[in-house]
């Protein structure tokens, strides 16, 4: 996991947004989509408020509003009570 630490904030610091969008695009196209859930409420926990700021963005950027807006509900399970009134914060309108 420390790996997985150094990769994001390089991915997030050296990416230009919309690439980190197409990346983010590709990788999670290769998930199946009935195990989407369970890679979300695996890693949102493991990963701090920037990242998962980061990850939500690009989330919502690449997929259709009725997609990302059942992914945002995976999301709230995975990280809960103050962290998602802290992510809410950071994305206005989430």
């Amino acid at each position: 996991m420390k790996e997985d630490t150094h990769l994001y904030r390089i991915f997030k610091e050296r990416i230009p947004l919309p690439e980190q969008g197409k990346a983010v695009g590709i990788m999670s196209s290769l998930v199946p989509k009935e195990r989407f859930a369970d890679l979300v409420a695996w890693e949102f926990p493991l990963i701090g408020n920037d990242d998962r700021e980061n990850m939500t963005r690009i989330f919502q950027m690449v997929m259709p509003p009725p997609v990302f807006a059942g992914v945002k509900e995976l999301i709230r399970k995975a990280v809960g009570g103050s962290d998602w009134a802290e992510l809410n914060r950071r994305i206005q309108g989430l």
